[in-house]
């Protein structure tokens, strides 16, 4: 890596600090869309759920699952992907004893000069 002209040395990033970086962002933006919301908004919304339950019960909304998130859709659509890909190899037909299309053959360690 070449010495950036302009920039003290003590300022430079080293590639190892800034692929450690990156991983850590990408670590807390995952946990930040996994983790449920802070306790304040936690309050507020049993509050609500509590205020909305006691003025009218709401049988419609028990009976409806949860609207899947983007990677649980995006999970199902490959799924289905790969069964279907699986699916097409399954069907495709061959000719009974036909060769293998591949054979194991250990290679020999090669010797070193002497």
């Amino acid at each position: 890596m070449s010495a950036r002209a302009g920039v003290p040395s003590e300022r430079r990033l080293s590639r190892r600090r800034f692929v450690g970086i990156v991983a850590a962002g990408s670590v807390g933006a995952l946990a930040s869309a996994v983790t449920p919301p802070d306790a304040a908004t936690a309050k507020r919304s049993r509050r609500k759920a509590a205020a909305g339950a006691s003025a009218k019960p709401a049988p419609a909304a028990a009976a409806h699952a949860p609207e899947p998130s983007a990677a649980e859709k995006e999970f199902e659509r490959q799924k289905k992907s790969t069964l279907g890909t699986l699916k097409t190899i399954r069907d495709y037909p061959l000719p009974p004893g036909g060769d293998l299309s591949l054979v194991f053959r250990p290679l020999r360690a090669a010797r070193k000069a002497r």
